[in-house]
């Protein structure tokens, strides 16, 4: 609830700055995400590195200077929240940790390639397929294969229409949201309600074409589809 009501405040405190708004809610994403990790390492096995990324996450933030600072910040941070997590959820499966290596090289390539938007717009690109892991192994009967696939073709289709950095992040970010809205439907049937609010609103703060707008819709979705999870985790664990 502390963090919840950090977000709130700093939203609040933001009013009428989209980019401050965004950066509130990425930032939040990235500590909601980092709760859930420590929910989930119940023998303490995964502690030092949980520590330590969010320690990066904390300099990086300090020494941010400009909006795309900080957004290479947060999703270079969420990537390594949600590496953590499927690290976690992929033990002792071979084939996910080879999917899992492929994608980290991917990312560090990413780094040292890529220039500004192109930096944080590579590592959402990689948090897709990390997320889709992730529902992946949740959906043990298979219930939402179907709705699994369409989403992945939502990204290939948005990644083939990208034209730059900007839309690229954008689409990974929206389909990510999408994912996840799969994600928190299989921790437990009976956040449908409340995960379909937070649809709706993601629907509905859609319409502006402004892209700064759209950007600001996805990461506060992002936050408050990963505190849902963390919560209900926390609360069965």
């Amino acid at each position: 609830m502390a963090l919840w009501r950090d977000y709130l405040e700093g939203y609040a405190e933001r009013e009428g700055d989209v980019e401050g708004q965004t950066v509130v809610a990425a930032y939040k994403a990235v500590e909601a995400l980092n709760v859930l990790c420590r929910i989930l390492d119940r023998n303490g096995r995964y502690k030092d590195l949980i520590d330590q990324r969010l320690y990066y996450f904390q300099e990086a933030a300090r020494r941010a200077e400009d909006f795309v600072d900080c957004l290479i910040t947060a999703t270079f941070s969420i990537y390594n929240c949600l590496n953590t997590l499927s690290h976690q959820f992929s033990e002792g499966n071979l084939s996910a940790s080879e999917l899992i290596s492929k994608i980290d090289e991917q990312v560090h390539l990413s780094v040292l390639e890529g220039k500004q938007i192109e930096r944080p717009a590579a590592a959402m690109r990689s948090c897709f397929p990390l997320t889709a892991l992730l529902t992946i192994t949740l959906d043990q009967n298979q219930l939402m294969t179907d709705a699994i696939r369409q989403v992945e073709q939502r990204f290939a289709a948005g990644t083939r229409r990208a034209s730059s950095g900007w839309e690229h992040l954008l689409n990974a970010l929206y389909r990510t949201v999408e994912m996840l809205q799969l994600a928190a439907l299989l921790t437990d049937a009976g956040l449908k309600d409340q995960i379909y609010q937070i649809a709706a609103r993601f629907q509905e703060e859609d319409q502006p074409k402004e892209l700064r707008l759209k950007l600001r819709n996805g990461f506060c979705r992002l936050f408050e589809l990963t505190h849902l999870i963390a919560v209900r985790v926390n609360a069965i664990a």
